[in-house]
């Protein structure tokens, strides 16, 4: 048979739409992962081409069998709440996303990460109504928080990373963040420290959705330790940037203009924290010495910097298991309910303390 009258090939159809061969042979198996944009372009391909198209019982039976039986297609999203400018996501998020990924490799399954980001509650629906993927993993949930609860009424299982509120009606996972709030303030006190601030980085989020971050809970469990101790309100500095860093570096330059005495800093993440230190070192001020600073996260940064991060540690892997876990029975049929994790404080040398080892907190011995 001549070239002019051969049947067309996946890798002339995927050459002719401008998109791979295996997004072809998935658009032709009508997989759930392919945009209906991609789909339609890629059909009219194959189409013009003269490749012979599945006809529509024919597809479920094709997918089917590549398919996992179990459970199907999974999506993880990270949605947008940062300023314009910002990184998809932070350290600790791609961590948590490799735990994710971890989970489903031990399970024998494959699974997507969103090009799309919704960011409150339209966008989110419009994005659950055009990607039909079997289940969904959210990395944060302050913008939407009540569209989950409508969509929680549905059979479109999903769980959340993030806080779990009082009326949710969806299963989320996520840190005790009012604990470490707490326990990082409290730690900073018992070593004699009186004017801590927490600085962090801002969000453009409304007050409603405000309730729902892990920033607000952490922030909270400042303002509580401080109140327990009986000693000074503190020093809020929230500051929008695009980057943690900036938001650490911005804060410190802004207390220091206004002449706001301060001895410590709790920092809403390891990257706030490194901004802190690198001004504080640039007015001349020694940390520990002069200014006290904790973390969150206990990234890698956490251990390179000099000296070394006192942080609260977070495990990205036990998460990333647990939102597979809880997905993967939830697709199941099953109920499935939110979980606090513990935390750990890691005590280095930004702190002033000696110890250089995890201090585990228990999630249910502080509550807001």
């Amino acid at each position: 048979m001549s070239d002019t009258h051969r049947r067309p090939r996946l890798s002339d159809i995927a050459a002719a739409a401008g998109v791979s061969v295996a997004t072809v042979s998935r658009v032709l198996s009508d997989h759930p992962a392919i945009l209906s944009e991609t789909k339609e372009r890629v059909r009219a391909v194959a189409q013009a081409q003269g490749y012979p198209l599945p006809d529509a019982d024919a597809v479920p039976r094709t997918a089917r069998s590549r398919r996992p039986r179990r459970t199907g297609s999974v999506c993880a999203v990270m949605p947008v709440a940062l300023p314009a400018g910002s990184r998809l996501a932070n350290a600790f998020e791609m961590n948590l996303l490799g735990g994710v990924g971890a989970a489903m490799r031990d399970q024998g399954l494959d699974f997507a990460v969103s090009a799309v980001a919704p960011h409150d509650d339209a966008s989110l629906l419009r994005f659950m109504d055009r990607h039909p993927y079997d289940g969904v993993i959210f990395f944060g949930q302050s913008q939407f928080h009540d569209g989950l609860n409508t969509l929680a009424q549905g059979n479109r299982p999903f769980v959340v990373w993030g806080v779990e509120t009082p009326g949710q009606r969806y299963c989320s996972v996520g840190s005790d963040n009012f604990a470490c709030g707490f326990r990082a303030t409290q730690h900073l006190i018992a070593l004699g420290r009186e004017r801590v601030a927490f600085v962090g980085q801002a969000a453009p989020i409304t007050t409603a959705q405000t309730r729902h971050s892990q920033l607000s809970e952490r922030l909270a469990g400042f303002r509580a330790a401080l109140a327990e101790a009986g000693g000074s309100p503190g020093i809020t500095m929230m500051r929008p940037a695009n980057s943690g860093l900036a938001a650490g570096e911005n804060g410190v330059r802004t207390l220091l203009a206004k002449g706001t005495g301060f001895d410590a800093i709790v920092a809403s993440s390891d990257l706030v924290a490194v901004g802190a230190i690198r001004v504080l070192r640039d007015h001349g001020m020694r940390v520990p010495e002069d200014v006290a600073v904790v973390g969150y996260d206990d990234s890698d940064l956490a251990q390179l910097i000099q000296p070394r991060l006192t942080t609260m540690r977070q495990d990205p892997i036990l998460s990333g298991n647990l939102l597979v876990t809880k997905l993967l029975r939830a697709m199941a049929g099953y109920e499935v309910k939110s979980e606090r994790l513990p935390i750990d404080l890691v005590v280095r040398e930004s702190c002033g303390a000696v110890a250089s080892r995890p201090v585990q907190i228990a999630k249910t011995a502080i509550t807001p």
